[in-house]
Formats: C-alpha cells, sequence, structure tokens
C-alpha cells in the first residue's frame, strides 16, 4: 500500500468510524483510529502530502 492508500484508508475510519457496544452503550471508535494514526502510522509515512492530510484530519477530529 502506498502511503496515500494508507492515509486515505484511516482518514475513512476517523471521518465515520465504527461502533461497538460497550456496557449497553455504543461508542465510536474514532478515538482508538486517531491514536494509532498518530502513534504507529505517521512516523512512517514518507509522502509529504499524505502525512500532512492525515495529520489535518487528526487535528480536525481530536477537538471534537
Amino acid at each position: 500500500m502506498s502511503d496515500i492508500e494508507i492515509a486515505l484508508l484511516l482518514v475513512s475510519h476517523i471521518e465515520n468510524p465504527c461502533g461497538v457496544e460497550v456496557n449497553g452503550k455504543i461508542e465510536n471508535l474514532r478515538s482508538f483510529y486517531i491514536r494509532e494514526a498518530k502513534g504507529n502510522i505517521l512516523p512512517g509515512l514518507t509522502n509529504p502530502f499524505a502525512k500532512e492530510y492525515l495529520e489535518e484530519i487528526i487535528r480536525k477530529y481530536e477537538i471534537e
């Protein structure tokens, strides 16, 4: 997978996260995808456009 493909895949999960039921309440997984992107994916990206795009989406959704 190219850096752009990886970034687009993560962005789709951050913008439209899956949900999971925890103690009878539906929780979305956005925070998990953001942590994964910041901790494991961003450091390995070499394409500056893919990296900046993913960072921009993370900034957008971290404040929500």
